[in-house]
């Protein structure tokens, strides 16, 4: 990280540079108040600032002032070294956006353990920021996904409420049929989206009990075949007969909806999703494998990193990536995901049998 030590006093500086950089810090020095200033408005600021309170062109607490009144510009935490000791001075100081003091001579334990607790508040604000970021990537996504699925179903209703098109009322069981897949995959969205916001509140639970995982698997490929057809996708089913075992029949149901749901989704049409269940000592494997544009190479790197999925490239399914990496990582168990070499990617998960 980068620190900025600002005095006009060329020993002091050479101190703090000198254990600073050996705290590990990138330094920059300033020895006025304008050059500090400059240098905190630069494209890459210091994210800590110790800033001598009386400096030649602006003050210590001036710098901290106008960077208090910036908007739009990176925080940066701020600790003036001065020799006042009126505690009216300091809460002045305070006042105009100083996040910390020190009293002249410096201590430098002291000033160690003020940077640090600097540096840590940085680390912190810097991901929240992220997270938010996250979170609005997600509200896009969840936005757009939401507001297909809500025109088709106006449309329709409209088209069949209209006596102009009474036609359609002849086949009205086929309608009634595709509005409610197409409600049911709002619902999905939308409990994608309390469940995300679960998992980052760490209130996301499973629930086991003895259960047929390849019956699971089975009606979820009987659910989504009707999509499938739709798109010209052929489903085929590799389902080895398993013995119950411990899971949460709901979690893992909602999981393989989840990645079948974006394989038949992003395959294009014709191509075939595979779905499979098989066993390998003391794992049940269950792999979805479709005809999409894969992964790129960034969410690949987090999924094997642990990091779990984020909508880097604002692709749809990100929502429910993210509840199906908690759901396996309840059970102990091990997703996986890998691009094919003929195209398109592998999605699969690995639980215990317990």
């Amino acid at each position: 990280m980068k620190l900025l030590i600002a005095d006009d006093e060329l020993s002091t500086r050479i101190l703090l540079r000198h254990c600073a950089a050996r705290w590990g810090y990138e330094v920059v020095e300033a020895a006025d108040g304008l050059e500090a200033m400059t240098l905190l408005r630069g494209p890459e600021p210091p994210r800590i600032a110790v800033l001598d309170w009386m400096m030649p062109g602006l003050d210590g607490v001036e710098i901290c002032s106008r960077l208090n009144a910036q908007e739009n510009r990176p925080l940066i935490y701020t600790i003036l070294l001065t020799g006042k000791n009126d505690k009216e001075d300091v809460v002045h100081a305070l006042d105009q956006g100083a996040h910390d003091f020190l009293s002249k001579p410096v201590h430098i334990g002291e000033l160690h353990s003020r940077i640090t607790v600097g540096r840590r508040l940085m680390e912190a604000h810097d991901r929240l920021l992220e997270l938010d970021k996250i979170k609005d990537r997600f509200l896009r996504i969840a936005a757009h996904d939401l507001r297909n699925p809500l025109g088709y179903i106006i449309t329709m209703t409209e088209m069949l409420l209209d006596n102009d098109f009474a036609e359609m009322r002849k086949n009205l069981d086929s309608h009634l049929e595709a509005i409610h897949e197409t409600a049911s995959v709002m619902q999905g969205l939308i409990n994608d989206l309390l469940d995300v916001s679960a998992v980052r509140e760490g209130t996301f639970k499973i629930s086991k009990q003895p259960a047929s995982i390849t019956e699971i698997v089975r009606l979820a490929a009987r659910i989504q075949r009707h999509a499938a057809a739709r798109r010209q996708i052929i489903l085929a089913e590799q389902l080895a007969e398993i013995p119950a075992f411990s899971f949460d029949p709901g979690r893992i149901r909602q999981a393989v909806d989840n990645l079948l749901g974006n394989a038949v989704k992003f395959s294009s049409p014709g191509s075939t999703v595979t779905l499979s269940v098989a066993q390998e000592e003391g794992w049940v494997n269950v792999a979805v494998a479709d005809h999409g544009p894969g992964l790129g190479k960034e969410e690949l790197a987090r999924l094997a990193a642990g990091e779990g999925f984020q909508p880097l490239s604002g692709k749809e399914g990100c929502l429910g990536l993210t509840v199906v990496k908690k759901i396996i990582e309840l059970h102990e168990g091990m997703l996986r995901a890998e691009n094919r070499a003929n195209g398109g990617c592998v999605f699969s998960f690995s639980l215990p049998v317990l």
